[in-house]
């Protein structure tokens, strides 16, 4: 049982107790003034009574009223006292009361800032959730963003190194066909000149072979028209020499003659010449056609 209500059932039972007792004096009280009444006026006892000295029934009667008021000056202060008891009672009930209210609301006003605190404990903690969720988003998007960053970082220097790379590949490749070019021309003016030189000692051995052909082919009509000339009585031709012109058409036909710078001979010699070369008419062809020359020149001398 809690103590205030031990207390109440405590100060119940005491002013229950004191009341009773009041009530008991009390009772008694009535009892006994009968008696005395019945005493004074028993018949019996009239002549006794009237030689009781009225002094000492004063005195009684004094008495009984001192007893009287005594009783009731007790049972007076017994209520006044029960009275200040049931006041103090009431009173300290009324501090306990209070206390407890106090207590109580003290009680509540802790629990109510317990709660308020613990409230504003669980809102600082979900603030502080909330902060820190906040703070991992953000840190999330942070690394993510990061992430996103440095793959882009890589991607740029992936490019780059492709890019690069094609670069390097497309240098060396130009280096490759640039050297390749170099080495293509060396060789083309390598080539070129070995061609040059081929063609030159192509064009030599064949101008050595075409003055060959052509000393054979001028040869050929002087032999032809040594064949048809015949000296003339009594001519020395030791030291005889004639240049002559010829234009001939192709075929070798003979279209004009002309006998010049005759040494070691006279007119005669001159016409012997001439005559010898019209009956060369056809002359010989060249062996080679690139030989045929319109104009030829050569220098007879008799054999």
């Amino acid at each position: 049982m809690p103590a205030e209500e031990r207390f109440l059932t405590r100060s119940v039972s005491i002013a229950i107790g004191l009341h009773i007792l009041v009530f008991t004096l009390f009772i008694v009280g009535y009892q006994m003034k009968p008696k005395i009444s019945q005493a004074i006026v028993d018949p019996v006892n009239i002549v006794q009574a009237e030689v009781i000295d009225g002094a000492a029934i004063e005195l009684e009667k004094r008495k009984r009223r001192k007893e009287k008021q005594e009783r009731e000056r007790k049972i007076r202060e017994e209520a006044l006292r029960i009275k200040r008891e049931k006041e103090e009672k009431e009173k300290r009930e009324a501090q306990e009361r209070k206390k407890v209210e106090e207590k109580r609301l003290a009680e509540l006003k802790k629990a109510e800032d317990d709660k308020k605190k613990a409230e504003a404990e669980k809102k600082k903690a979900e603030e502080a959730k909330k902060q820190a969720e906040l703070q991992r988003r953000q840190a999330e998007e942070a690394k993510k963003k990061a992430e996103e960053e440095k793959k882009k970082a890589e991607e740029k220097a992936k490019a780059l190194a492709e890019k690069l790379k094609k670069q390097e590949e497309a240098r060396k490749q130009a280096e490759i066909e640039a050297e390749q070019k170099r080495l293509e021309a060396i060789l083309e003016r390598e080539e070129a000149e070995l061609r040059e030189a081929e063609e030159k000692a192509a064009r030599a051995a064949r101008q050595r072979q075409l003055n060959t052909l052509q000393s054979q082919y001028i040869g050929a009509i002087a032999s032809k028209v040594q064949s048809r000339w015949r000296r003339p009585p009594g001519m020395d031709t030791e030291k005889a020499s004639c240049i002559v012109y010829v234009w001939q058409a192709p075929g070798g036909y003979i279209e004009d003659v002309q006998v010049k710078k005759c040494r070691g001979g006279d007119d005669l010699f001159r016409r012997s010449v001439e005559e010898a070369v019209w009956k060369s008419d056809p002359l010989p062809s060249p062996a080679d056609d690139e030989l045929f020359d319109r104009e030829l020149k050569f220098e007879f001398v008799p054999q």
